[in-house]
This record gives C-alpha cells, structure tokens and sequence, in this order.
C-alpha cells in the first residue's frame, strides 16, 4: 500500500538540480513537487562497500539532499563505484563524502562516527530514514531497534553469493528484521565467502528506489514484503513477511557488538598465547624450522591468493570433521585464513585435540601481502 511521503517539498531547486534533474522534473508523478521532497530528504546509509557504494552514486544522482555515510573501514580498490571516489582518504565514508562534495555540489554530506550499541541513537537521530546494506546480523539488528524505537523506516538489503534480499522495516506499518531473522545473531564473524559484485549493483539500484519511494509518498514501498533476486536463475520473486511469534525487541539496546572480527571466547582464549605475527612467520620459514602450513578458507579463496608451501583445509572440516586428528604431530602448525579470524576459530579446535604449539597467522594472509608480499593479491 502507498505511504504519505516521510518529508515536505524543500522550497526552491537551484538552477544546477534543475538541470541536473530535468528528467524527473518531467516525469509524470513526480514532477518538481516530488524533486523537491528527494532534495530535502536526510538518509543515512550504514556500511559504503558493494552494496553501500553504489547506493550512495545512485542516492546522489537521484537528488537526496543530505546522505550521512557511517563506514570507517579503509578504502580499498574494490570499493569504487562508477570511478569514485577517486581520492585516497583513511576511511571510506570520508572518500565518499568528498567526492560527493566534488561532483554533486547540491548534496551535503555527513561522515558519521561507528554505528554501535552507544552511538546507534544518536546517529539516526535527525534523519528521514535509514538504510543498512550488510550481511552482518547484528548491525542490522541494532538498526531496527534504534530505527523502531526512532519511528524513521530502515531500508535493507543483503547479498548473497549469487543473490540477495531487500526489505522495508517500519515498526508502525509491518514486521522487521527480527521477524526476518527471529534467531540471534552469532556474536562473531564465522567465514567470508565469495560474492558476485554486479548482485550488489542490483541491490543499490533496488534500495535506492526504496529510498526515492518513501521520501515521495510513491509507490509501494517493500513494507511487510522481501524481495528475492538470484542471478544465476535470473529470478526477482516478492515474497510476504509476517510477525514471527518468537521475535523479540529488546526494551533496551543489547544487540552484540555489530561487526565483524569479534572472536568467540575459545577462539579468543586460544589465539591469546599462540598468534604469531607475519614477521615472525617469516622468520620461521626463512630459517627453515618444520612447520606446516595449513590455510583454512574455502577452495576458491585459496586458489586466489595463498603462501607457498601451504595446504588447504577449510575450516569446516575442523569444526565438523576430524582433520584436527590429521595433523602431523612432529612439527608446529601454522594456520592461515585470510585476516585472521577463521584460523582462531579452528586454532581452539586444534589445540583441544592435542596440538598445544599450534599458532594461528594474526590479521592472516591480508598482514603477510601488506608486509612481506606487497605483489600478493587481496581481496
């Protein structure tokens, strides 16, 4: 069902949105009332990397007045949407900001600070509705609490492998992201597997329209529905969401520390005593002690990247297997993943299983290519 649009029309286009936006100045429906609501809207978008990058090019291009971007994490190559931005600041939400500020002169921008558990209320605050693009559980969870209890709609969206879900939670109008995801989230980042950029691509231009829709008043918006998208079937079905009866908002915000890395308590309490850094390792192997490398992620990623000399086990075959039985016992082993949290989390396997010298690689092969192969690929 159509919802009243979340803003009023801003008073005046500048002569730039006017011929930035003749487009949808002339569109039927939406004309200079609706282009003038999009450019007095304030978005907030959580997380600029495959899906928050080109969400943040098409929120710009379709007139959003004001887009605060929250992602401090360093801006790598791959980040890069349309060739921006083409700076090199610390932090992606930096970059974005200030590319933003070089080609869309109409559009002000906010670097907001990290989203968590203390900060979550105060950066929704101010703004028109927000948008999480992630596959982190927790994150995603910590803004529906903070966007339910705010009264502002959170748009999301995440990817898959070859896929991806979107969504609209609107605590007043249909179910959210824990009727989604009734179960909590796991405290620690478990894996990273492989995904189709272009799927993100799709997903920007989906949450986009999400965002345009909202701030105008037109359309449907994805309330109460999610929205599936499988390219390798090039298949887009819209499915119902309904209140799951054993989701639960917590009257007070108590989601789990909403990023990846955190470690769970074994891992954490293995690697304590036994991480070895790329320098050390390198010095292991330059002096030719008996170790045995042993590179846990899955087998694309290690065809991608991996150290000489190393084998592959991936990690499921630890947790669910017995190929901690099948170590050599007359050596150490090092485990690898790639920045070193899969390879903790098989270390407290490993140590349990009788191999106390185990050591796992810490920050894993993204430290050895920045510190000893600089012509290793990252991804």
């Amino acid at each position: 069902m159509p919802y009243p649009p979340l803003v009023q029309p801003s008073a005046e286009l500048s002569d730039d949105e006017v011929r930035r936006y003749a487009h949808q100045l002339i569109l039927a429906g939406h004309g200079a009332p609706g282009q003038r609501r999009l450019a007095a809207g304030r978005v907030l978008v959580i997380g600029a990397d495959e899906i928050g990058a080109p969400l943040i090019a098409h929120l710009a291009d379709s007139g959003v007045g004001f887009i605060g971007i929250c992602d401090g994490s360093p801006l790598n190559p791959w980040d890069r949407c349309f060739g921006m931005p083409d700076t090199e600041p610390s932090d992606r939400a930096s970059a974005w900001a200030a590319a933003l500020r070089r080609t869309h002169p109409s559009v002000r921008t906010a670097v907001e600070g990290r989203f968590d558990v203390t900060s979550a209320r105060d950066l929704v605050d101010g703004y028109d509705l927000v948008v999480c693009a992630g596959e982190d559980q927790a994150r995603c969870q910590l803004a529906d609490d903070v966007c339910a209890a705010a009264g502002v709609p959170l748009v999301w969206g995440s990817m898959e492998a070859t896929g991806g879900r979107a969504c609209v939670f609107w605590d007043r109008h249909g179910p959210g992201f824990r009727d989604l995801f009734p179960e909590p989230p796991a405290p620690y980042f478990r894996g990273m597997a492989g995904t189709l950029k272009v799927v993100g691509a799709w997903l920007a231009v989906t949450l986009a329209t999400e965002v345009v829709k909202l701030l105008t008043g037109a359309g449907e918006p994805l309330v109460g529905r999610v929205v599936k998208y499988d390219a390798m079937a090039a298949t887009c079905v819209t499915v119902p969401l309904r209140p799951d009866p054993r989701a639960r908002r917590p009257a007070e915000l108590t989601a789990a520390e909403p990023f990846f890395g955190l470690l769970s308590p074994a891992a954490a309490e293995a690697a304590r005593e036994s991480t070895v850094s790329a320098e050390e390792l390198k010095d292991l192997l330059d002096r030719g002690e008996p170790v045995t490398l042993v590179d846990v992620r899955e087998p694309d990623e290690y065809a991608f990247a991996h150290l000489p000399g190393s084998v592959l086990v991936p990690q499921g075959e630890f947790l669910r297997g017995d190929a901690a039985d099948r170590l050599p016992r007359d050596r150490r082993t090092v485990l690898l993943c790639r920045a070193g949290i899969r390879s903790a989390e098989v270390l407290a396997v490993v140590k349990k299983s009788g191999h106390p010298d185990a050591v796992h690689l810490g920050g894993g092969i993204l430290a050895w290519a920045e510190r000893i192969d600089t012509a290793m690929p990252t991804y």
